[in-house]
């Protein structure tokens, strides 16, 4: 562990948040957004904050897959359960991830018009001195260092990432459109329970900050997700820089963006 690693006694931890529906008309919010404190389905809830020196702290996003009967519904019942089952103890595991399936099947799956509803999830569990992430699908998790150094935590789940992995693609080059399109997430289907599901555990420095955001925000922006990331900033203003970048940028898709920063 390193010297600025999170100690006793426990941190205060700020979390800042932010969601929007996108500039496309007519286009609903079918991300859903959990605080910690508050769970959010907005077309456009401005960036809120709030301290907290709970011991323990989880805050996630999810984003219904568009092209699935209804995928609003599908990221708010995720989510929904997901607070359900932090609040009783359960931890952020592959185990937790294939409950929330269940859940999800047994809200939407006996129901034609919205059975195969589906969404992506990326949450963190915070219990100092770690971080502990879930993710399915291409929601993201970043740690950010006071050096400004990112480190993806998350893992896409998509064709071409699956491609790579298995050698039959080169990370180097460019590949068509198609190749992004998801090849995991959580579907309102019982026989689709083959999904992948990655975790991992960090241990998280006073200094650092974990952003967590749907790819409303990680694909419009792109590098300059990193590139406006000022750490002298505090997380309100840091979380309204990253809004205002993606809304200049014409927001195409629904946005969800957490940042949380641990003190001492």
């Amino acid at each position: 562990m390193t010297p600025s690693a999170l100690v006793s006694p426990p941190p205060t931890y700020t979390v800042a948040y932010t969601q929007h529906a996108g500039k496309i008309r007519g286009h609903a919010q079918q991300d859903c957004l959990w605080a910690g404190e508050s769970i959010w389905q907005s077309d456009d809830l401005p960036v809120s904050a709030y301290t907290t020196d709970a011991l323990a702290l989880c805050v996630a996003v999810a984003d219904g897959v568009s092209v699935s009967p209804a995928p609003a519904k599908a990221s708010q019942v995720v989510i929904a359960a997901l607070a359900k089952e932090f609040a009783q103890g359960h931890a952020l595991d592959a185990r937790l991830a294939r409950h929330l399936q269940a859940r999800l099947c047994d809200t939407l799956a006996h129901h034609g018009r919205t059975r195969g509803s589906a969404t992506t999830l990326a949450a963190v569990h915070l219990h100092p001195p770690y971080a502990t992430m879930l993710n399915v699908g291409d929601s993201r998790v970043y740690q950010v260092t006071a050096q400004n150094h990112w480190t993806q935590l998350s893992r896409d789940h998509t064709v071409l990432n699956t491609l790579i992995e298995k050698g039959e693609a080169d990370p180097n080059t460019q590949y068509a459109s198609f190749y992004g399109a998801l090849d995991s997430c959580l579907i309102a289907d019982e026989e689709e329970a083959d999904f992948r599901i990655h975790t991992c555990t960090i241990t998280l420095a006073l200094a650092d900050t974990l952003v967590i955001c749907t790819d409303g925000v990680h694909d419009t922006l792109g590098h300059k997700l990193a590139s406006l990331f000022d750490p002298q900033q505090s997380l309100t203003e840091q979380v309204t820089r990253w809004r205002k970048a993606v809304l200049k940028a014409g927001a195409p898709d629904n946005l969800s963006l957490i940042a949380v920063r641990a003190a001492s």
